[in-house]
């Protein structure tokens, strides 16, 4: 134990004092292998290699990269273009309207903040000129984004098959109804509101005009239904997916919407390059640090201790979530999923629960995460989309919160909502 107090003591005092999480890995790895060990040091430079060197971690650049294109490509209007439709002639309808097209971008970027910039900066203006009210759209915008890690495919959740050891394809699967129960909340949600406050109803369509419209958008669609429907098909893994999600936005956004034009791409690349390198950095360090925790038994000790303690499997549950919500207030996703996820795997295992369903619990949480202050990165892009400030955006989010807090003790207790797509899917979950 006297380990693991040296490991999270060095690491929060560097991260406390501003230094970044990979530097922080690496450092508190570094220190307490040379203290704890007689190991070469040249062990951690074989480890990063051994981390990255994982076929199944390119999909993190590629869908990244798809992200980045199609936010430039026009995909996202003509999503939000679609949802309109469906909402049409409903009280809140607009509103509605962005919560279901947030739900959809995040099935093609996989990125809660590219799924906030690209719907917000369309939608937010829309409901703030259409009489909503303007802290309420900031924060509808801004905590349905957080959809983008939970609906597959999903950056984190790519983190968590790789670190569990368990099929990326069945986590996105298992993400699915939890991410249509969560949005499906979220819409209730606005109309309920948009009723009390007598905020607009969406113009009605004919039914000729809607279905003319919904034909015109529907081709943004055919993205994610592709994506998905050739990884549930068994036809492309989720990494050559995520490749085949880059042509496709390339094909839209040059041939079909012809919005994507050849000089944005340098920008596009060197975003994406950089968003990538931030991940893969953090990620490789954090093996080092699991496997310091392995080397010493740390994830066996704590499994005795939690049973001596007769910890049940729900309790556990609890612990998990009360855990990572408070990680969530100060730390950033990735960090969390690294950091925590060889302990949660290893203690949850030996407690009998299904990986896949506790992969989808700590995904929540962590959607949770990015809607909490003071690090809640949804909130921040939100605030700078509709210039209010921070704590007005924070305080009009915490309803949603609770919605989403409520979805998550479902999600947490009814292990079929998150188990039964994969098992239709995959014949097992």
């Amino acid at each position: 134990m006297i380990l693991i107090l040296s490991l999270l003591s060095i690491l929060f005092f560097l991260m406390f004092m501003g230094v970044p999480i990979a530097i922080a890995l690496g450092i508190s790895t570094t220190i307490n292998l040379i203290i704890f060990t007689d190991m070469d040091l040249l062990f951690i430079g074989q480890n990063i290699y051994g981390a990255l060197d994982n076929y199944a971690l390119l999909a993190i650049p590629f869908f990244i990269l798809a992200s980045n294109i199609m936010a430039e490509a026009g995909i996202a209007r003509r999503l939000l273009a679609f949802a309109e439709t469906l909402t049409a002639g409903v009280t809140g309808g607009l509103g509605m309207a962005g919560v279901m097209a947030c739900a959809i971008f995040a099935a093609i970027s996989g990125s809660s903040v590219a799924t906030v910039v690209s719907i917000g900066t369309i939608v937010i203006p829309g409901m703030i000129e259409e009489g909503y009210d303007k802290k309420f759209a900031t924060a509808l915008i801004s905590c349905s984004g957080s959809l983008g890690i939970l609906i597959p495919p999903s950056i984190l959740m790519i983190i968590f098959g790789v670190l569990a050891d368990v099929s990326i394809g069945k986590l996105f699967a298992a993400g699915m109804l939890p991410g249509v129960i969560l949005t499906l909340m979220l819409m209730a949600y606005v109309h309920i509101i948009a009723r009390k406050r007598n905020y607009p109803r969406s113009p009605s369509l004919p039914f000729k005009e809607r279905m003319k419209k919904i034909i015109e958008n529907a081709s943004a669609l055919t993205i994610p239904l592709l994506v998905l429907g050739g990884i549930y098909g068994g036809v492309v893994t989720p990494t050559e997916a995520a490749t085949l999600a880059i042509f496709l936005g390339l094909f839209m956004g040059f041939l079909v919407y012809k919005e994507l034009k050849v000089r944005k791409l340098p920008r596009i690349f060197l975003q994406s390059a950089e968003m990538s390198s931030m991940i893969l950095i953090i990620l490789a360090f954090a093996y080092s640090f699991a496997f310091l925790l392995s080397f010493f038994r740390i994830p066996d000790i704590l499994t005795e201790m939690m049973f001596n303690a007769g910890i049940s499997s729900w309790m556990f549950l609890l612990l998990i979530n009360i855990i990572l919500f408070f990680a969530g207030d100060f730390m950033d996703p990735s960090s969390i999923m690294l950091i925590f996820t060889p302990l949660i795997v290893s203690l949850g295992s030996a407690l009998g629960i299904n990986l896949i369903h506790l992969g989808i619990v700590v995904t929540m949480n962590l959607e949770i995460g990015l809607i909490t202050p003071p690090v809640g990165f949804n909130l921040y892009v939100g605030s700078s989309l509709s210039q209010l400030p921070l704590y007005e955006v924070m305080k009009a989010s915490i309803p949603m919160m609770i919605i989403i807090g409520i979805a998550l003790l479902l999600i947490t207790y009814v292990p079929s909502l998150s188990l039964i797509i994969p098992k239709l899917i995959f014949g097992s979950a």
